[in-house]
């Protein structure tokens, strides 16, 4: 089938050549070769060159002879085209049974009785293609003379190969026959047909026979070889065929070379066999060891024999096979016997110097090959030991020899120097014996007359050409110097401009690569160099890039997965490269999800790293691993950043990197507004008009702004807001400037709604307000302006009432002042006002809340400032303070819980002992006549008791309750003292011994008396 070729021309720099431009192209003549991948010749058939095309393109055409994958390999004045050789594929043609052939397994004409016969059909078309299929064959085996066809019953066949079909039968009769094979539907017979052949009757077992003899071992080339055949059948008996039946092969392994072999029956000695291992000398009566047919007057061809003796005369040195067959039957199980046929004895006449060169320079070891060669031109091994080189000089000039080494293939080197300049004589001799050229004369010169050549080394980017001169480093006399040859680079293009090479690698290649060149001086000396290159791989390219991305302020974008649309190719797909991301105003991550399910058998690795005021992520691996990360990249701006954003992208290998810029939007979102005001601010006291922020004054931040602000992308005087200021007593003045006055609006004491502007005067473009609320539509530093200028006018009122309770108690007056701080509302307009900063942003600057319907919603702030004359105290120490005094309430009335509570224990001790006390002087009435001391004992110990009761809780109460009591031993017999004086006689009518009973009266209205001192 024909084939076309287009051939676009471009010159070294990659520029496309078109008709116009070159005519000369016009009859350019393009090579071309086509080979197959194991670098054999293929058939192609009128190449033809069309010229151009009206596509620019030169045009070729051809037909491709020989099927398979093919290499087209384009040259052009002596240079490889860019991408060649060409890979490309041509298919087998039709079916021709007349060029379908037939070969043997074993290639006879003898076939043995009772054997398999086995062949192999090759189907091919008209240009000998095979042709893959079953084809149907028909095989038919006629007799020769009577023409009659044998039945084969046993025919099989099976497709063994690719177009190659087997068939076998068995050959149950002898004779002599010929083979038909022909395609069923065609009726055409294969070529070759008919094939004759013969089948013979013989047992001859293949591995019962002997083949043995010196000629299957180690020999020299020229002599003669012999080997001895013994033809057996299965039960060892000879085996007798006739001698056109025995065939043997002796093939050599390295160029197929077969030296003709002669077969002969082996000689008989008074009925011994007399053969290549017997001796016949002794012998006089010689005769054929053979058995005769039917009739005894036969000639020798068609006598049968069962040993033979086999001939033949190896030329050529190497490895041989040698396989013996009789009929179709391999001998020795089918494997062959190798032997090896070295070299013979070296033949002067065949061996010399090889190109001695007649012009050497001196002190510069220079070399001499020799080449040895036997009778049949076979290269000779291992012979240095006999190799001599002499060196004589017209003007005995000094000079050095070495000796030879062989070079393993028949050649030898020898090394001599020359110490001065002449003219010398070599001869080189073998054993005694000279080797032509002899004697062989040279010219010695000094260094300087010959060229000297540097090998060079040069890199460029895969893709790329380079020009560079070769000879810039090399030395050769005078300026006129030729590149005599130039060797054809490996991967790509070589051109010569004079002195300068042009290198282009073919498209895709990266590596190293060489070429070799030989220069000639102007006295025919020649020198060659050779040049390396390093084709470097270019860093990773971009193939797709996004124009450009989007994302939202403050929100990671996007929100599931990462952006598309970024891949990058390279060269070498097992290679580590990196990747690296930077944002300008943001960072950019991998998603999280790709992190968590990431494959464990891939090698890529992320890193962060700080570069400046910026955060780089890079990302190392494989291009497929990289190309599969990158479509998961996320977006996160700075705080409050929105607008236009560059996401730096940055590729590198071992040899370099790439980069570029892709722009990201950044949507915005409203954000609110802030104001920063003081809490509080104290005024002057003693003046009615105030300005509220003054920088002099209080030295915080007094600030209204708006985060969209600092990115906004217009002028700022169109970032808008409603403000506005109003306080809860007094009024507000300030300044504004003229071009606020349409947008002005004023709320006063008597009303409760905004009025525009109705009034007002403009000196030097601004006017003043004043009002219980101002409000307006300005930029952001107009209304940072107004708080710096704005200005509170005091409005008397009459002071707050206060309620007073339980005068002088300090607790009471303290908690309420204390109060009074933590809820300033309480206080009166005299000493304390609110004003009310308030910004409306109105929606004008971003998306709210979301961004997905671009809609958007106002963002309103409000800000309380307290105008107060006093300053209060500072918050934690009121708190502080306060919770003082609340713990110390707490453990005031925790001592008093206690103090009553034994109080009360002490009243009941007393009821109790009042009560067994009136239970004893029931009894000592009856008892009259008891002794007093007795009496006055039983008092003691009833009132110790007390005593010891009564100053056990006094004691450990004393400086909680505050009581103090004297001592109760002031008493003789433990009585209490009264509250007031107690006069003379009443204390001698306590001690006075009258009685007893004048003594328990006494002592029980002491104990009447006690609880009510308790309580006291």
């Amino acid at each position: 089938m024909l084939a076309s070729l287009v051939i676009l021309p471009k010159d070294a720099f990659g520029n496309n050549i078109s008709s116009a431009s070159d005519q000369g192209l016009n009859s350019y003549n393009f090579t071309f070769s086509v080979s197959t991948f194991n670098g054999s010749v293929a058939t192609i058939l009128d190449f033809t060159n069309k010229g151009w095309d009206i596509s620019g393109y030169l045009v070729a055409e051809f037909i491709a002879a020989t099927a398979g994958t093919l290499l087209l390999n384009i040259q052009g004045d002596n240079q490889t085209l860019s991408s060649s050789p060409l890979i490309f594929v041509v298919n087998p043609g039709l079916l021709v049974v007349s060029k379908c052939s037939l070969q043997w397994e074993v290639e006879t004409k003898y076939f043995q009785i009772f054997s398999l016969v086995e062949g192999f059909i090759h189907q091919h078309d008209q240009y000998g293609n095979l042709v893959p299929g079953l084809y149907e064959f028909d095989v038919e085996v006629i007799e020769n003379g009577t023409n009659l066809i044998i039945p084969v019953t046993d025919i099989q066949f099976r497709q063994v190969g690719l177009g190659i079909q087997l068939f076998s039968f068995s050959l149950m009769e002898p004779g002599d026959f010929k083979l038909m094979i022909h395609h069923k539907e065609l009726n055409n017979s294969i070529s070759t047909m008919p094939f004759h052949f013969t089948v013979y009757i013989g047992y001859c077992d293949g591995m019962n026979s002997i083949v043995n003899g010196s000629g299957l071992n180690d020999s020299v080339a020229g002599e003669a070889s012999m080997f001895s055949v013994l033809l057996k059948d299965a039960y060892l008996y000879p085996s007798l065929v006739e001698i056109e039946c025995l065939q043997v092969q002796v093939v050599n392994e390295f160029d197929s070379y077969q030296p003709q072999a002669s077969i002969h029956p082996m000689k008989m000695a008074h009925g011994t066999l007399c053969g290549t291992n017997f001796n016949c000398s002794a012998h006089n009566d010689v005769e054929l060891a053979f058995t005769p047919l039917a009739e005894t007057n036969l000639e020798p061809r068609n006598m049968r024999f069962s040993a033979f003796d086999v001939n033949y005369t190896p030329e050529r040195s190497g490895i041989y096979e040698i396989r013996v067959f009789c009929g179709n039957i391999p001998l020795n199980g089918g494997h062959p016997f190798r032997k090896a046929v070295s070299a013979g004895k070296v033949n002067t006449s065949l061996s010399g110097l090889v190109k001695p060169s007649p012009k050497v320079p001196k002190l510069t070891k220079n070399e001499v090959t020799v080449q040895l060669m036997d009778s049949y031109s076979n290269p000779v091994l291992l012979q240095q030991s006999k190799l001599e080189l002499e060196i004589s000089s017209v003007n005995s000039s000094g000079s050095s020899i070495w000796t030879f080494s062989d070079n393993k293939d028949g050649t030898y080197s020898g090394t001599y120097l020359a110490k001065d300049v002449g003219t010398f004589e070599l001869c080189a001799s073998f054993d005694g014996m000279r080797l032509m050229p002899c004697p062989f004369g040279v010219n010695v010169y000094t260094s300087e007359y010959f060229p000297r050549v540097q090998n060079d080394s040069v890199w460029v980017w895969e893709d790329d050409s380079i020009a560079f001169d070769a000879l810039e480093n090399d030395y050769f006399a005078g300026h006129n110097i030729t590149i005599f040859e130039f060797s054809k680079p490996g991967c790509g293009s070589i051109l010569q401009y004079d002195h300068l090479f042009r290198y282009t690698p073919f498209k895709g290649f990266y590596g190293k690569d060489s070429f070799s060149y030989t220069i000639c001086d102007v006295n025919g000396n020649i020198a060659s160099g050779g040049v390396d290159i390093s084709v470097l791989s270019i860093p990773p390219q971009f193939v797709s890039v996004p124009s450009q991305l989007l994302a939202i302020e403050d929100v990671i974008s996007p929100r599931f997965g990462g952006f598309s649309g970024l891949e990058i190719i390279y060269s070498d797909s097992t290679e580590n490269i990196s990747i690296t991301f930077n944002a300008q105003s943001g960072i950019v991550f991998l998603s999280p999800m790709l992190m968590k399910f990431w494959q464990p058998a891939w090698s890529i690795s992320s890193t962060f790293r700080e570069v400046g005021k910026s955060t780089e992520l890079t990302l190392t691996g494989c291009v497929e691993e990289i190309n599969f990360a990158i479509q998961s990249l996320q977006y996160f701006g700075n705080e409050n950043f929105y607008g236009t954003d560059t996401i730096h992208v940055s590729t590198m290998n071992t040899n370099g990197n790439n980069s570029l810029d892709i722009p990201i939007l950044v949507e915005p979102i409203n954000d609110p507004p802030l104001i920063n005001l003081p809490p509080f601010v104290i005024m002057d006291q003693g003046s009615e008009e105030v300005s509220i922020f003054s920088r002099d004054r209080n030295k915080s931040a007094v600030f209204v702004g708006d985060p969209d602000l600092l990115h906004y992308p217009g002028n700022t005087s169109r970032f808008l807001v409603m403000f506005s200021v109003e306080v809860s007593s007094g009024f507000l003045s300030t300044k504004l400037p003229a071009n606020l006055i349409s947008t002005t609006e004023l709320k006063f004491k008597t009303s409760y709604q905004w009025q525009p502007l109705q009034t007002f005067v403009t000196i030097s473009e601004h006017f003043m307000v004043k009002a219980k609320g101002i409000r307006f539509r300005g930029t952001l530093e107009d209304c940072n302006s107004v708080l710096e200028q704005l200005l509170y006018h005091v409005c008397s009122r009459d002071p707050k009432l206060l309620l007073s309770f339980s005068a002088g108690s300090f607790p009471y007056i303290f908690l309420c002042y204390i109060i009074d701080v933590l809820f300033p509302d309480n206080m009166g307009d005299e000493h304390r006002a609110s004003l009310i900063v308030t910004v409306n942003d109105m929606g004008n600057y971003g998306c709210y809340p979301g961004c997905t319907d671009l809609m958007s919603m106002p963002h309103f702030v409000e800000v309380s400032v307290s105008l107060m004359r006093e300053k209060p105290l500072s918050l934690l120490f009121a708190h502080v303070f306060g919770s003082a005094i609340i713990v110390e309430f707490i453990l005031v009335l925790s001592f008093g819980v206690i103090l009553l509570f034994f109080i009360c224990k002490c009243a009941f001790v007393l009821i109790n002992e009042k009560r067994r006390q009136a239970s004893q002087d029931f009894e000592l009435s009856n008892v009259k006549n008891s002794q007093e001391g007795t009496l006055t004992k039983d008092l003691s110990d009833k009132m110790t008791r007390v005593r010891g009761c009564c100053s056990n809780f006094f004691m450990s109460n004393l400086q909680l309750s505050k009581f103090h009591l004297r001592s109760c031993l002031q008493v003789g017999i433990g009585g209490f003292p009264k509250a007031t004086k107690t006069s003379s006689s009443d204390q001698l009518e306590m001690t006075s011994p009258s009685g007893p009973s004048a003594v328990a009266s006494a002592k029980d209205e002491q104990l009447e008396e006690l609880p009510s001192s308790l309580l006291r």
